[in-house]
């Protein structure tokens, strides 16, 4: 089942479908031995805390097929930023509003991969043993983002307001 959706423009959009990726242990501790240049990388402490620190961690590219949340403390990284930034939609609904319940921080990287917030993740995961929520968009998109944390965290009475914390692209010159 591929998800498909009318934007404001009036035409249909149809994702093609895509499988969730888990990462065990062993898999990211290979990806680290095989490659060194992995530790330059910005997704290398989200690959350091499940290869040593025991976190699960699953990619949530655009489109993919509805999943069941990984074992606590995990790192879910949504990909919203893959093909076009589509927000919310672009994702299996009861999946993506398990994880929002589920996640104890949110990380939301607007920007380019500057290595700052995937170690946030990595450390929320690691030294807090809390769920991270790590959603990778991009600027017109951080209102449907928040607005879709917000209603699922409001219709639960025992979620709370999520922590979120936001990397932003750094405004043009002269913008006020």
């Amino acid at each position: 089942m591929s998800i498909s959706f009318e934007p404001e423009e009036g035409f249909t959009v149809l994702l093609p479908e895509a499988n969730p990726c888990l990462l065990d242990p062993e898999q990211a501790r290979q990806a680290i031995k095989r490659d060194r240049n992995v530790r330059r990388s910005h997704l290398f402490p989200l690959l350091d805390a499940t290869a040593r620190f025991a976190c699960s961690l699953l990619v949530m590219p655009q489109g993919c097929k509805p999943f069941d949340l990984p074992r606590d403390p995990w790192i879910i990284s949504v990909g919203d930023d893959m093909h076009c930034a589509w927000g919310p939609k672009a994702f299996p609904a009861d999946s993506l509003d398990a994880a929002i319940k589920a996640a104890g921080h949110c990380v939301m990287v607007l920007s380019g991969p500057d290595p700052f917030p995937y170690r946030v993740a990595a450390t929320v995961a690691v030294r807090d043993r809390k769920n991270c929520l790590l959603i990778e968009s991009l600027p017109h998109q951080k209102e449907a983002w928040l607005q879709r944390i917000e209603g699922v965290r409001a219709a639960d009475d025992f979620a709370g307001k999520l922590p979120i914390t936001f990397c932003l692209p750094i405004p043009a010159k002269g913008a006020a």
